[in-house]
């Protein structure tokens, strides 16, 4: 596990290997999805500290499989090295994805929701370069299907790491 984790609670570093503080309204198959990852139970820590109102600055790595290595050298053209999430990504989630869902056909993100993020980016169903904005920072779109919802986490290339700058939650239309 790398990352600078300023802003998280101390206890949340014992965790390791497996990822006890995730509970909540996820499935057991999403618990065992996340339980692979051992950062899941620090992005979600970070993620419940900011929907109580506590949050300083924070950023956590994590790591790219293979095969998301490739995919990303594929859409960009570029090694990418890390992957990130900090303090304001999760505030921009929060307050773009955490509440009113269902008027744009979505599900509410929750804290524990953003366990999910490093598998959805490493073992994604779909990924693709979504847009390249004025200052040439690429952005690419990556989907998982779990138990039912789509999960959907967009990141943006900097130098040589990508950042998760949102996550969104639909429900998995019948026979999708």
């Amino acid at each position: 596990m790398q990352g600078d984790y300023r802003g998280i609670v101390p206890a949340v570093w014992v965790f390791k290997g497996r990822n006890y503080a995730i509970m909540g309204s996820m499935t057991d198959n999403e618990k065992a999805l996340a339980d692979q990852y051992p950062e899941a139970s620090l992005i979600v820590e970070m993620a419940r500290t900011a929907w109580n109102g506590n949050l300083k600055a924070a950023r956590i790595d994590f790591e790219l499989s293979d095969r998301l290595k490739d995919e990303i050298k594929a859409l960009l053209g570029k090694d990418i090295k890390s992957i990130f999430i900090t303090d304001s990504d999760v505030r921009h989630i929060k307050k773009n994805h955490g509440q009113g869902e269902a008027a744009r056909g979505q599900v509410d993100i929750t804290p524990e929701d953003f366990a999910l993020i490093p598998a959805v980016m490493n073992e994604f169903d779909t990924a693709k370069h979504e847009d390249t904005d004025r200052m040439g920072n690429k952005k690419i779109l990556f989907v998982k299907k779990v138990n039912g919802n789509v999960y959907t986490a967009s990141v943006e290339r900097g130098n040589s790491q990508i950042g998760v700058i949102t996550l969104w939650k639909s429900k998995a239309r019948p026979g999708a």
